[in-house]
């Protein structure tokens, strides 16, 4: 069995001389051979030094270089290193990250002949701070006490891996996860070579720092993936000082999920640039289990059919979002349905079939402006919170030519009252439409109901009425 080691690099030859010491002392069985390729993402630094002096010491070891220029990324530099590889099975290391002795020999015991597995190993001290922590912890590590030296560090405050509850929580069985994907960090993964070349390895456009890795998992995640993490494979990020840009890898990290999503469009990658990843399994769960009916209002066929006479009829094109009752979506004639949950979605897909079922909220979406006659929402906005409820708006108005929001006067959801979720009242609606650039218009009042028709924002006060004051109706 062959292994591919791929090791991206630019400058910091130092921490690639330790990699490559670790890596050059590995213990495995006679019938598995690896090669280490790295791949110099154009440095100034005299990398391809360090790699000679490692010549005699690991038996197949490769060193290509490619020039920077405006195609330079991480994305291309894993690529490359993949185009070259041999191995049937691949591992990404970043440099600066040690290995221990028996690395080799336990990724092909727990990937073997499989043609789906990918293996998430636990990165100790990726976020240890040198100038705070104590660093004689690590005195004296080889390859040969590493892993005795990780399960002290393991659970230690300053050196864990941030993923460890969320690993521990599903037992390391990564798929037992609403959205696995997230814990997709470059810096140690073993996969097949098969399921590599079929999630299309990673993708170049990604410029910058921050989620080219998630991306690639995602791609992995929809090939049919077996993601583990591994606990007994653990691997050191030898700390260093901080570069200084987090805010420009935030703004970073941030486009990159936007480009992510707008490569996808689906409901996970939707809100993922707005939620940090430690908590996403915890949102996306939630959604994916939350059954809209049970949380609005039972809304009454009369008043269902007022909808489809006043505000759908007529449309070519039409959306209901937070609607996820069976009897109220048969009685809504809307030519497409938004769905969050995903379980219901692909239920309803095939139920709906003569329909558009579509597994997105509406932050950002992939229509063209004004491409739906209506879109008629439920109190279900209500118990999204800010920001995210003042995207959706501006989203929803911009794609549609007639955003319609239903306002059940008396109803205050379950989630609000027992749960703690946001239910936004009418004051708070109005300030989230002013505060993104919108306006509004009563349309009707049909006993506990109001209808809600958002407009653009207007400069100067008119006699439009508040939402704040709901006993009169339009301008």
């Amino acid at each position: 069995m062959n292994i591919s080691i791929i090791i991206p690099v630019h400058n910091k030859v130092e921490q690639l001389e330790r990699t490559l010491a670790f890596i050059s002392e590995q213990q495995h069985r006679d019938d598995i051979a690896y090669e280490v390729i790295v791949v110099d993402d154009g440095s100034t630094e005299p990398v391809k030094e360090v790699v000679d002096s490692f010549v005699s010491k690991i038996k197949a070891l490769k060193y290509l270089f490619i020039p920077r220029d405006k195609f330079s990324c991480r994305s291309r530099t894993r690529n490359t290193g993949v185009n070259e590889s041999r191995g049937d099975i691949l591992v990404f290391l970043d440099c600066g990250i040690v290995i221990p002795a028996h690395f080799v020999d336990r990724v092909a015991e727990r990937i073997g002949l499989s043609q789906n597995t990918v293996l998430y190993h636990y990165i100790l001290g990726a976020f240890t701070d040198p100038d705070k922590e104590d660093m004689s912890v690590i005195d004296g590590i080889t390859p040969h006490n590493l892993q005795e030296i990780s399960e002290r560090l393991k659970y230690h405050p300053a050196w864990e891996d941030m993923r460890t509850s969320h690993f521990h929580l599903v037992e390391n069985n990564l798929n037992r996860m609403d959205v696995p994907w997230t814990m997709g960090w470059s810096g140690a993964i073993s996969a097949s070579r098969e399921i590599v070349l079929q999630a299309g390895g990673f993708d170049e456009s990604f410029k910058g720092w921050g989620a080219e890795d998630t991306d690639f998992s995602y791609q992995l995640h929809k090939q049919g993936a077996v993601m583990h993490a591994t606990e007994d494979i653990c691997v050191l990020h030898l700390p260093h000082r901080s570069d200084d840009q987090k805010q420009l890898k935030i703004k970073s990290s941030f486009l990159n999920r936007k480009k992510m999503h707008v490569k996808n469009y689906q409901f996970d990658t939707e809100i993922y640039p707005y939620s940090a990843d430690m908590h996403f399994d915890q949102v996306i769960s939630k959604f994916n289990h939350l059954v809209v009916k049970y949380y609005t209002p039972e809304y009454e066929l009369s008043f269902i059919d007022t909808l489809n006479t006043n505000y759908i009829a007529g449309s070519e094109c039409s959306l209901i979002i937070g609607e996820d009752s069976i009897a109220h979506l048969s009685a809504l004639h809307t030519s497409h349905i938004f769905i969050q949950n995903k379980h219901i979605h692909q239920a309803y897909t095939e139920r709906f079939a003569a329909r558009e079922v579509v597994y997105l909220l509406g932050v950002d979406t992939p229509y063209a402006r004004g491409y739906f006659d209506t879109i008629v929402v439920t109190d279900y906005y209500r118990m999204i919170s800010e920001p995210l409820a003042g995207l959706m708006f501006k989203e929803w108005f911009r794609i549609s030519k007639r955003l319609i929001l239903i306002y059940h006067k008396e109803y205050i959801s379950y989630l609000a009252n027992v749960s703690g979720w946001t239910w936004h009242n009418l004051e708070e609606i109005e300030l989230i439409l002013r505060s993104n650039n919108l306006g509004y218009e009563i349309q009707d009042q049909l006993g506990d109901y109001i209808i809600i028709e958002v407009t653009k924002a207007v400069s100067k006060p008119t006699t439009s009425t508040s939402l704040a004051d709901p006993t009169a109706v339009g301008n």
